[in-house]
């Protein structure tokens, strides 16, 4: 399974990027990419630096990745940085008993940019074998700005503050 959305902002303007996020599913097998094309000289994003797991990565320019099985309360939420750092968590139910989460193995991130566009690229093994029923996704990302103004997109616009953990925002999937 491969699909490809374009990300909607939650407060658009008129020089609001346009971003691109792919997710394939084979097997265990998972590849995201994520692609930010426009004058991308007011964001942030951080300089690549050593890949390990990091929290609290939402602060600055981050893409993400929620997943769940239908079938489920719980559901996954992977963080991805510019510095390369990372990470996974699990929740038992709606932003519920945050923990680390085992579901991916070490992700091989890459990145590269110019003045028009930039793109990160993920590729990893899931571990849970939950990938047999229906999935629901929500891609998402974070651009903080020079002003230190968060960006939000994700894949469903919605009323109100942004909250990608809603499970309403998130979109059924199949491989």
């Amino acid at each position: 399974m491969k699909k490809t959305y374009i990300l909607k902002s939650h407060y658009p303007k008129n020089n609001s990027p346009i971003i691109k996020a792919m997710i394939e599913l084979h097997g265990q097998k998972l590849k995201l990419d994520y692609e930010i094309i426009g004058n991308l000289s007011q964001y942030n994003f951080p300089k690549p630096t050593k890949q390990q797991r990091a929290n609290e990565l939402w602060r600055d320019t981050c893409f993400e990745l929620f997943i769940a099985n239908t079938s489920q309360e719980s559901y996954h939420e992977m963080n991805i940085s510019p510095s390369i750092q990372w990470n996974c968590y699990h929740f038992n139910a709606y932003k519920e008993d945050m923990k680390e989460s085992t579901l991916i193995l070490a992700p091989t991130i890459k990145t590269t940019q110019n003045d028009q566009s930039y793109k990160l690229s993920v590729e990893t093994t899931i571990q849970e074998e939950f990938f047999h029923e229906i999935l629901e996704i929500n891609l998402a990302v974070i651009l903080l700005d020079t002003d230190n103004t968060r960006h939000f997109y994700t894949l469903k616009k919605r009323d109100g503050v942004p909250d990608f953990h809603d499970r309403e925002g998130f979109l059924n999937i199949s491989q």
